[in-house]
């Protein structure tokens, strides 16, 4: 459903768009035969405020119709490609808004995960149908592997059915299927009514038997017509094994672009210490030995820099009239960044939940970045952001606060390269990978996360990397109180280690910094080819 590749594209909404915009830049970094699909949002039918597709994407000269109840809708089909390294990897994309159609089949591809049912399956229908159906007229006609990227794509699964004789052993010897979500809200469900109604003719007689009897599970559909199927951490597996029993998910950790996100500062020190860093990402390995200290010292202190520069221009991210220059983030003082979707299991407001012992240990020792984006009808985002602003208001003059708001693909990279640490506090075991960590420890910022989704395998992997906390075993009511303790308890020692062991903080810089020899997507771009797409 969206692939992050670039700010001025309106075709992500999060962490899955990046991941899969990193993954084809890995493709085609590595000279790997792939091809994209995915859907492209207007955004809306006044021509100053819709979409230029034509500035950033070109339009090819092919289209495809797919059945919505009785009318034929059409889908235009535009391109772009990622060219880089070896390879060249095009990315289509598939539009509503043609001519032809009714304005409210135009409106379906308008905005991105609609939030009525029926909107929402359209364009999973479009999605997976019409994609199955744009290759095909594009002149891909021997493709060996359809790689489902979450179940919002399930539906090709019908229209390879429907091309394939009904025979469901060879559609899914032809489909592998990734899940990135152990949150109930991340599975799409649909009324069979509705499905019927909506796009009865592609339904098989065994729909039920496939995608669940009471509502069509869209994950149950790809599970159960996809011949491989994995999580995207170890610890995910076993959360999704054990929501889905009777499947057998394997797990292919995700990773980063690295050559994507490392900061301009950084990639200089790489350049002249490790050689071949952007075609072979495993010589991160050796950061702590090739490395000198002062060297990455320098070049974060750049990055760090360049942000506290561009957030002190901004007024508006401080949450208090007159601000004065003692408001502003001092370049001497730890730095903790806190940026991605505000919803209630990523628990934005944990650090302040025990606020007397964060005032005691972090008076004019440690600022706090926090950065997202809400919609105007999200009450709990923007509640949060509210409180945020409480928070400052109060810790004024003892712990400086910035919310960053319009959290985008710029910001990112702003905030991955220049933070110091990088806070991270869902609650167990509902993460299921994240990535923004891995971004901020490339640029050798520290991981100061909770012990669950990849940084389970990253504290493992590099000890001295960061800080972990959380785990232990508690009753519900209790885990945001213990989580919160446990929480100051590292950030006291990491607060101490900045302070006043400057050479150990180096070293968990390059530490930080070595983990990106496994977490990035060339590793997991050859694992999933050995793994999930070769035959």
């Amino acid at each position: 459903m969206e692939f992050a590749l670039q700010n001025d594209i309106p075709n992500y909404a999060g962490g899955l768009g990046v991941l899969a915009a990193d993954t084809m830049y890995s493709c085609a970094d590595l000279g790997k035969n792939a091809v994209g699909v995915s859907l492209i949002y207007h955004q809306s039918d006044e021509a100053k405020k819709k979409f230029p597709l034509k500035k950033f994407l070109k339009k090819c000269n092919k289209s495809v119709f797919v059945k919505i109840e009785n009318r034929f809708v059409e889908l235009a089909i535009w391109k772009k490609e990622i060219t880089i390294g070896k390879g060249v990897v095009p990315i289509f994309f598939l539009s509503a808004d043609c001519e032809k159609n009714e304005k409210w089949d135009r409106d379906l591809t308008k905005n991105i995960y609609a939030s009525d049912g029926y909107t929402r399956l359209c364009q999973e229908a479009l999605l997976g149908i019409g994609g199955v159906r744009a290759l095909e007229e594009l002149g891909y006609t021997d493709i060996k592997q359809y790689h489902l990227n979450e179940g919002h794509c399930s539906f090709l699964t019908l229209e390879l059915l429907r091309t394939n004789s009904y025979d469901e052993n060879k559609v899914r010897s032809m489909c592998s299927f990734t899940t990135h979500t152990p949150l109930a809200s991340g599975h799409d469900y649909f009324d069979y009514d509705l499905a019927y109604k909506t796009i009865g003719e592609m339904l098989p007689w065994d729909i039920r038997e496939l995608a669940t009897n009471d509502r069509l599970g869209m994950t149950e559909l790809a599970l159960n017509l996809s011949s491989r199927a994995n999580a995207v951490s170890v610890k995910h597996g076993e959360v999704c094994r054990a929501m889905f029993p009777q499947h057998n998910i394997s797990s292919v950790t995700n990773g980063i672009c690295h050559f994507r996100w490392a900061g301009s500062a950084m990639q200089k020190v790489f350049n002249k210490r490790l050689a071949k860093w952007r075609e072979a990402p495993a010589v991160f390995a050796q950061a702590e030995k090739l490395i000198p200290d002062s060297e990455v010292v320098k070049a974060h202190t750049l990055q760090k820099k360049e942000l506290l520069k561009w957030i002190n221009m901004h007024r508006e991210f401080f949450p208090f009239e007159n601000v004065s220059k003692s408001d502003y983030l001092m370049e001497d003082v730890l730095t903790i960044g806190f940026a991605r979707r505000f919803v209630p299991y990523k628990r934005p407001e944990l650090i302040f939940k025990h606020l007397a012992e964060l005032q005691k240990i972090g008076n004019k020792k440690i600022q706090l970045i926090f950065s997202g984006h809400c919609g105007s009808t999200d009450q709990f985002c923007n509640a949060t952001m509210n409180d945020i602003e409480k928070y400052a208001q109060s810790l004024r003059g003892n712990i400086k606060i910035v919310i960053v708001p319009d959290y985008n693909l710029d910001v990112s990279s702003r905030l991955v390269s220049g933070c110091d640490m990088w806070l991270n506090t869902p609650i167990p075991p509902q993460e299921a990978s994240g990535t923004s960590g891995m971004k901020a420890a490339l640029n050798g910022c520290l991981n100061i996360s909770i012990a669950d989704g990849w940084w389970i395998e990253g504290i493992e992997k590099f000890p001295q990397s960061g800080w972990a906390f959380g785990g232990k075993i508690v009753e519900a009511e209790k885990q945001d109180d213990s989580d919160a303790d446990d929480l100051l308890i590292k950030l006291a020692e990491a607060i101490q280690c900045y302070y006043k062991n400057k050479k150990e903080w180096a070293l968990r810089m390059k530490n930080s910094i070595a983990l990106t020899s496994f977490f990035n997507t060339h590793r997991m771009v050859n694992e999933y080819f050995e793994k999930m797409w070769s035959k």
